[in-house]
């Protein structure tokens, strides 16, 4: 059996937040908490525990040493392998970061560039601020309770939108806005 381990193509930092946007507009995302595992069956992907696979797979967990999360292809088939022994939002934005280094097509780039974008674009695709704008989320806490991740992601997510609310940078893309309009009955909803 041969696995591919998928790895990160180059560092397109700036187009993390737009690709994020795409993604969600894209997977006609239109409530939270992000519905993973729908993203993922729709999008033909497969989720499964790291551990039993390197078991049944002598070969993977030499691939994969110490690894915690991973992707794999295994005949054209995308698996995204968590330890299912961590925390269901742990494993949420691992599932989230993995996504991030598949749709963002990851592939050459350094371990430590493709890791900082694939965080970016799972904190995206989990916590968007037109999200935390439209519902006036002022705490970690709430972020976390409406989005289901955990209070560490929810805080450092907080902080970034203090910076972008602070230079009134909200809905100046037609992305981010076309994001609000399809969470708009949502929106409604929770205010």
């Amino acid at each position: 059996m041969i696995f591919h381990v998928l790895k990160p193509k180059r560092f397109r930092y700036s187009n993390t937040r737009d690709a994020a946007w795409r993604f969600l507009i894209e997977n006609k995302v239109t409530s939270y908490p992000l519905n993973l595992r729908s993203i993922v069956k729709s999008n033909g992907w497969l989720v499964a525990d790291i551990k039993q696979a390197a078991k049944m797979h002598p070969e993977l967990r030499k691939q994969l040493g110490r690894k915690e999360v991973a992707t794999i292809s295994q005949g054209g088939k995308i698996i995204i392998l968590i330890d299912r022994e961590n925390s269901v939002q742990r494993n949420r934005f691992s599932i989230a970061h993995e996504i991030g280094h598949v749709y963002l097509q990851h592939c050459g780039l350094t371990k430590r560039q493709a890791e900082k974008e694939a965080n970016m674009f799972a904190a995206r695709i989990l916590m968007p601020m037109i999200l935390i704008k439209e519902l006036h989320i002022d705490t970690a806490e709430q972020l976390a309770s409406v989005c289901n991740v955990s209070i560490e992601a929810a805080s450092y997510r907080m902080k970034r939108y203090h910076e972008v609310k602070k230079r009134r940078l909200f809905e100046t893309s037609p992305l981010e806005r076309k994001l609000k309009k399809q969470l708009r009955e949502f929106i409604k909803e929770q205010k």
